[in-house]
């Protein structure tokens, strides 16, 4: 197909896929004269998959394209056959993940990096004490008390119940593979996709609980 094709099939303008050609989020079509290109379908699925992405998973192009980098070195692998390190799961879940880190546990709170470590000895999870998934939560709980919503921290384990039963989804999906995607593209949607989809939920579950107290 032509760029006009791929641009009505996906509903993104021309201008928009040329940019995302340019940016290294979207190859580039086989060139069939000088000022004509063709487009497949793995660039419709790409486009598709860049737009779910930055509309509804809300990432900036830069992450998108480090994102995208992962996804096709899983696609094209070493004669050896055994993935390399940009295949890494960790390694698709830091291109998706906010940049969070040492910083940010530095100027935490001592209390609240006590009660999340406590939280991950307890529930057994393992990530690294100044990694970036610890310090996200910190700084959200540090910002709670700020504006004295300490409740939050009190129900803290409430809210790891409903993230490991989440969590547990996520996994049982990514040994699933259905829809022809690889490993990492599973990964990285359930990561950003499955992030938003559980906030929809929530949203609604908290609607519909609202409705049914004014009943």
């Amino acid at each position: 197909m032509r760029i006009a094709e791929l641009a009505r099939t996906c509903g993104v303008s021309t201008p928009t896929i040329k940019y995302y050609i340019r940016e290294g989020l979207l190859p580039a079509g086989r060139l069939t004269s000088s000022n004509q290109a063709r487009y497949t379908e793995g660039h419709v699925h790409r486009l598709r998959l860049i737009r779910a992405l930055v509309e509804l998973g809300g990432l900036s192009v830069a992450k998108v394209r480090a994102i995208v980098t992962v996804l096709d070195g899983e696609a094209d692998p070493p004669p050896s056959g055994r993935p390399t390190a940009r295949t890494d799961a960790l390694e698709v879940l830091a291109a998706a993940a906010p940049q969070e880190g040492p910083l940010a546990i530095l100027a935490a709170d001592p209390r609240t990096l006590a009660l999340v470590g406590a939280l991950a000895e307890r529930r057994g999870w393992h990530a690294p004490a100044d990694g970036p998934e610890v310090a996200r939560v910190v700084e959200i709980l540090d910002t709670l008390g700020d504006l004295d919503q300490h409740h939050f921290a009190d129900r803290i384990d409430a809210y790891a119940d409903a993230a490991e039963r989440a969590a547990a989804a996520d996994a049982e999906l990514l040994r699933s593979p259905t829809g022809g995607t690889g490993p990492a593209e599973r990964l990285v949607v359930a990561a950003v996709l499955g992030d938003q989809l559980l906030s929809a939920l929530r949203r609604l579950a908290r609607t519909t609980g609202t409705a049914g107290a004014g009943g």
